[in-house]
């Protein structure tokens, strides 16, 4: 018996057809050309849901603008003040209040300048910016010296800094740690690590501590993300 799920077939073709009603010809009444325009019809809703939003902030934006503006104000400023007062209106109901009720948002207005003065006013967190510039050069000797370790086959960024974090900057250093620490590392980093094999890294280390460039790029040539292959 030959089964052509026919049920379910018309079922979906109805359903099809019943989304493009209201398009003109053919393509409201011909499942084929329906199928089609349906597809193209949601593609573009899609694109155009995001782009309603966007041009949504803009209006917004432009209402609030105009407003604080014929009360000594700019947008950023007012932004900037209502943030530093914690004030949890978003701009669709700012920009309500500027087209409905002149009042109400005058008094947000003063609000963010009340607040800017506020912000101005307080001191500012100077000891921790020169905390900051005197951590600065320690961060930079921890790290003179150090080789670049990516140009180990099978090493990345990550990877590097990892081993920088164990103690061991140079080739010299690497080539001179035991596989175990290595492994360790790697597994104490997490399972993306963890699956990484260190086999070949103190082997080009050597080579590349020497200055044998030659024979490191002949090794490399023989692995593949640091395996031999």
């Amino acid at each position: 018996m030959r089964v052509t799920n026919s049920p379910a077939s018309r079922k979906r073709r109805k359903r099809m057809l019943t989304a493009a009603k209201g398009f003109r010809l053919k393509r409201s009444k011909l499942y084929r050309y329906a199928s089609d325009a349906v597809d193209h019809g949601r593609q573009y809703a899609y694109r155009d849901r995001k782009t309603k939003k966007r041009n949504y902030r803009y209006l917004w934006q432009i209402r609030i603008n105009a407003a604080v503006r014929d009360l000594g104000m700019t947008y950023s400023r007012f932004i900037e003040g209502i943030k530093a007062a914690n004030c949890a209106l978003d701009r669709k109901v700012l920009a309500d209040l500027a087209a409905t009720d002149a009042a109400a948002f005058a008094g947000i207005v003063t609000l963010a300048q009340n607040a800017l003065k506020t912000k101005a006013a307080a001191p500012k967190a100077a000891p921790v910016a020169a905390a900051k510039k005197v951590a600065a050069p320690k961060a930079a000797k921890a790290v003179a010296g150090a080789d670049d370790l990516q140009k180990i086959e099978g090493i990345g960024p990550k990877v590097a800094e990892l081993l920088h974090a164990g103690g061991i900057t140079t080739f010299a250093g690497l080539a001179g740690t035991p596989m175990a620490k290595l492994k360790e590392i790697l597994h104490a980093a997490g399972s993306r690590y963890a699956m990484m094999d260190p086999g070949t890294w103190p082997e080009q280390s050597a080579l590349a501590a020497k200055g044998d460039w030659a024979a490191l790029e002949k090794l490399e040539a023989e692995l593949k993300g640091g395996r031999r292959v």
